[in-house]
């Protein structure tokens, strides 16, 4: 009898690796839609109106294969407008100033810098108190899947305004594993937050993030 490995198990405590490709190209999907004064808009208002009938979304997002497009179920597809709406929110630049103010291309995500490492950065940073941030980090992660895509919107949009960063790619594998394999995403979260990567690691995190 074969058993299913978890996504989590071959990856090596520590060990630097980004997320599966298709995580990062639905990103640069995200980015281009962004690129227009329009996408960026409609993309935007996916949130406010709670994704409840995402149609503006799916225009800019299936045409571009950003979107899984033979999903089995509208759930499946959730966790993509979620991240797609958050990024356009808080991080995609306005298109009508980005031509004057052109925007570098984001490095590949490291799986590590996960929501555990964005609450460390912001503890770190003095952003948050050190405990405010466990706190917070152990209230998201308990959560079930719905009450996860409820109450993340607001986490995020806390971090963004201290101007502690998300990476998109990861957060997005993050929520397709959680109906799954939640468990090992609580465990990376911590990993994060409460274990120092090597120094080498740090160093590189400064400059490239």
């Amino acid at each position: 009898m074969t058993t299913e490995t978890p996504p989590s198990a071959a990856m090596v405590p520590g060990q630097a690796s980004g997320p599966p490709d298709r995580y990062e190209q639905f990103m640069r999907t995200v980015r281009r839609a962004c690129a227009t004064p329009g996408g960026r808009a409609e993309l935007r208002q996916g949130l406010a109106d709670g994704l409840v009938s995402p149609w503006q979304m799916y225009v800019h997002l299936l045409p571009a294969g950003g979107i899984p497009a033979h999903s089995q179920t509208r759930e499946a597809e959730f966790p993509f407008l979620l991240v797609a709406s958050l990024y356009a929110v808080h991080d995609a630049p306005n298109p009508r100033t980005a031509r004057t103010n052109p925007q570098p291309v984001p490095p590949r995500a490291d799986r590590r810098k996960n929501m555990g490492w964005s609450y460390a950065r912001a503890a770190s940073g003095g952003a948050m108190k050190q405990k405010a941030a466990g706190d917070a980090l152990s209230y998201l992660a308990q959560l079930d899947l719905e009450d996860l895509y409820r109450d993340l919107p607001g986490a995020v949009s806390l971090l963004r305004s201290q101007r502690v960063s998300v990476h998109w790619p990861v957060l997005l594998r993050d929520l397709t594993r959680w109906p799954r394999w939640a468990e090992d995403v609580r465990i990376e979260w911590a990993r994060s937050f409460y274990a120092p990567a090597p120094a080498s690691v740090r160093t590189t995190e400064e400059t490239s993030s």
